[in-house]
């Protein structure tokens, strides 16, 4: 193809992809602030203003700015409670602390009802003020509290320092950045370099990781001078003593004996959790895929109150049949008399992956972004709040390497000479055309000497391995790249856990890394691009810690995940529904890159093009190229993620979105 006619392909598709930015509808919630070290240093109106310019996309109901001297505080808000009173930045009695907040604190009225109790007068009606009493009688402490999602900031004038919490699962959003000037946060990355207040110096540790598992483990983020905030912890800043983290909340530790009624008892946790999520002062709207969380929760809702509006995916194009459940959520919908909108997801979606990326901050290779953002955009155009069936699968077990990580657990004990002899044979097998990744995540699993429990599940969700990204990369760049960062990562999470043995370690990693930086990053970026809320019932704290503790073989059995959940769930799903495979929710996209979006692909991976970006061997991407045009090797995985990456560096790094415009 010729030169010219790329590059003018190449334009025209970023000329409407830039059309589409400025073109899409603000999102929800969202905060920014800044304090400087020396007090005598005001903080500018004007940058805090950028800030929150810079994700209004978070917020279109409302903006707010408290600035006092090196104290600045802003926020962004999408109204879902207290519609007329929310306004923020909201302070104490005295004035004394300010709070801005983004978030749903589902048992706020409670709370608020025992600190009226106690003196206090409150001059809204929503959960935010509450948050800000409670922290005035109990300190960083009041986090505990709090049921619910959020991220927010307390500045307390008397003791001088500035409060930041992320809730338990990481839900919400919070990225900060410190130097000797001070420290700065917000809700999205784009504020801090809107306001030129972060290094963007690219971390490739950071990026190698990204390439290993598709996205970044927190605290690490693209660029070396900004992290974010772990989820179950709160930060506390001074301007003497700096940053200090503290982790308020993990998974429970201990095992907890199974009750006998347990299938009863998870049906009424999960009712519990799905009424309490329903709390909203405008209309709630549900995502239905057909699976079983998702249909789980409609099913609930509907047995609760009047039956739910509900949204769901119907695919077309290449490999669209195998990715369907269009029908199991049809049925579930004629069973409960549900309203159902189907969403077309068609394959030509060059013209949203900037959009997409734009979103999403962080470079991230989950191929669900594009069904979410479509089905976010349906929802969105009539909602403001959607429940999902997200952390159903952490919570429940439903992973083929929960499996795995129990049969590993069996296989590290058989004799060194057997596992050689084993691991020998499955280096013998050849991948069929069109395979997944299956197959290579086999050998790794059956490596002799894989014994360590976090290495052995870091193996397993590893979409490239190690020396495949040294061999990716260009010379000069992976030899400065550390790429055992993700190894170390799992294993202090593993550690910090107290080394948990069988299916809890596996859970409890998916929870810290998976669920928190994958799952949830990926569904709150989609959904606020379309000022819609997403709300997870699985992922609420209180459910959590009652089916966490559960044993092993109850959760799942022998090639059965899921085994409690779909026990609890008979008679109230059908049996199809029961009894229907994993499919996920991230489309035909091995069979997309194939066809419909080969001429996209092959233009962000030309050589001209990696050659520009210097970090890639236009060799080893071409061969990537060949083996999945020719089915010789799925390399669906890297070949998203790489594409990804060159519409990431593009968006972020080379046209200016990163300062707002």
């Amino acid at each position: 193809m010729g030169g010219c006619a790329l590059q003018s392909r190449r334009a025209d598709r970023h000329a409407r992809a830039a059309l589409l930015l400025l073109q899409t509808p603000p999102l929800m919630c969202g905060i920014v602030g800044i304090v400087h070290t020396d007090p005598v240093h005001p903080v500018s109106p004007a940058v805090i203003r950028q800030m929150c310019d810079a994700i209004r996309h978070r917020g279109p109901d409302d903006e707010g700015v408290h600035v006092d001297g090196p104290v600045g505080l802003g926020m962004r808000r999408l109204s879902i409670i207290d519609l007329a009173g929310g306004h923020q930045p909201i302070f104490n009695e005295d004035r004394s602390a300010v709070i801005v907040f983004n978030g749903e604190i589902y048992n706020y009225a409670e709370l608020r009802r025992g600190l009226v109790a106690r003196g206090h007068t409150f001059a809204t009606q929503g959960d935010t003020e509450t948050i800000l009493h409670l922290y005035e009688e109990e300190g960083p402490e009041c986090v505990t509290r709090l049921r619910g999602m959020f991220a927010f900031a307390i500045w307390d004038a008397k003791a001088r320092t500035l409060l930041l919490a992320r809730d338990r699962f990481g839900i919400k959003p919070l990225y900060i950045a410190t130097a000797p000037w001070g420290i700065a946060f917000a809700s999205e990355l784009k504020a801090l370099h809107a306001a030129g207040l972060a290094d963007r110096t690219l971390d490739w540790d950071a990026l190698d990781m990204y390439f290993q598992l598709g996205y970044i483990p927190a605290p690490a983020t693209p660029f070396a001078g900004v992290t974010k905030l772990e989820p179950g912890h709160t930060a506390m800043w001074h301007a003497r003593r700096g940053v200090s983290t503290k982790q308020y909340w993990d998974l429970p530790r201990e095992r907890a004996e199974t009750p006998r009624d347990a299938d009863e008892r998870v049906r009424e946790w999960l009712d519990e959790s799905v009424r309490a999520h329903l709390v909203s002062d405008v209309p709630v709207a549900a995502f239905l895929s057909g699976g079983l969380d998702s249909s789980a929760v409609v099913a609930s809702w509907a047995l609760a109150s009047d039956a739910p509006h509900a949204f769901t995916a119907r695919y077309f194009g290449s490999g669209a049949a195998s990715a369907n459940e269009t029908d199991l959520a049809r049925r579930l919908a004629a069973r409960y008399g549900v309203k159902l909108t189907e969403v077309d997801i068609r394959p030509d979606v060059r013209d949203l992956l900037e959009p997409i990326t734009h979103a999403l901050d962080e470079p991230h290779a989950d191929q669900s972004a594009v069904p979410t953002w479509l089905l976010s955009q349906a929802v969105g155009a009539s909602y403001k709040v959607a429940l999902t069936g997200i952390g159903g699968d952490e919570l429940f077990a439903g992973y083929r390497r929960h499996i795995g990580l129990l049969a590993g657990e069996r296989y590290a004990r058989l004799p060194h000479a057997v596992q050689r002899g084993v691991s020998g044979l499955a280096n013998l097998l050849r991948e069929p055309p069109g395979a997944s990744l299956s197959v290579d995540r086999l050998k790794r699993f059956l490596r002799p000497g894989n014994g360590s429990t976090p290495d052995r599940f870091l193996g397993y969700v590893t979409r490239f391995a190690d020396a495949d990204r040294h061999a990716l990369y260009v010379a000069g760049l992976h030899e400065g790249v550390n790429a055992g960062r993700a190894s170390a990562r799992f294993r202090e999470l593993y550690q910090r856990h107290g080394a948990p043995a069988g299916l809890a370690a596996g859970l409890y990693l998916d929870y810290k890394t998976f669920l928190a930086d994958d799952v949830l990053a990926l569904s709150d970026r989609m959904a606020m691009a379309h000022s819609l809320e997403i709300r997870v019932p699985f992922v609420d704290h209180l459910l959590v810690e009652r089916v966490f503790p559960l044993s092993d073989r109850v959760k799942i059995g022998w090639w059965r995940n899921k085994r409690l959940l779909k026990r609890a769930l008979r008679g109230r799903l059908p049996d199809e529904h029961l009894r229907a495979p994993k499919r996920g929710f991230v489309g035909p996209t091995a069979e997309w890159l194939r066809h419909e979006l080969r001429d996209v692909i092959e233009d962000e991976l030309a050589p001209e093009r990696l050659r520009r970006l210097g970090y890639f061997d236009p060799t080893v991407v071409r061969g990537l190229l060949d083996d999945h045009f020719t089915r010789r090797h799925n390399r669906e995985g890297i070949l998203w993620a790489l594409l990804c990456f060159s519409v990431w560096h593009r968006v972020y790094l080379e046209s200016g979105v990163m300062a707002g415009r």
